[in-house]
């Protein structure tokens, strides 16, 4: 089975996010590799969880990066039981901000989850996921939530 060194998870605080979290935490610990866990902000979009797309516009970029990290670390980082993991924020289009930290940070591999935007937004944009696996310059795992029992 392939190890790898440094692994980038790939979150966007939905339910589907949590189950890639856990599956990239568990593959890490592992492998005893590097944690990346990668949050894209992308104009339109929610950029705080829970609220309407522009309800940080009233924020500077150094207070919403503050509260995305804060919110990266209630809801990932105090669940790694210590791994240590660091949070990268981007900002741009998710598949092309994904792609960019693939290269740089040298990943061996990516996790994220299979479902992300729907609907209008799924027909206009794509699907991150797909965009990603067809060009990432490392394995891409996608990850699926289990199906209701």
């Amino acid at each position: 089975m392939t190890t790898y060194r440094r692994i980038v998870c790939c979150l966007d605080f939905s339910p589907q996010a949590e189950t890639a979290f856990g599956t990239a935490l568990e593959l890490a610990q592992g492998d005893q590799a590097e944690l990346i866990l990668l949050h894209v902000v992308h104009a339109g979009a929610p950029q705080l969880p829970g609220e309407k797309p522009g309800a940080a516009r009233r924020l500077s970029r150094e207070e919403l990066r503050d509260r995305l990290h804060q919110e990266m670390e209630a809801r990932y980082l105090q669940k790694t039981g210590g791994y240590p993991a660091k949070v990268r924020l981007r900002r741009g289009l998710p598949s092309v901000e994904i792609l960019d930290e693939l290269a740089q940070s040298g990943a061996g591999l990516v996790v994220m989850g299979a479902e992300g935007l729907s609907g209008v937004g799924l027909f206009l944009l794509g699907s991150v996921a797909e965009r990603v696996s067809r060009r990432s310059p490392c394995s891409c795992l996608v990850v699926r939530r289990p199906a209701p029992a």
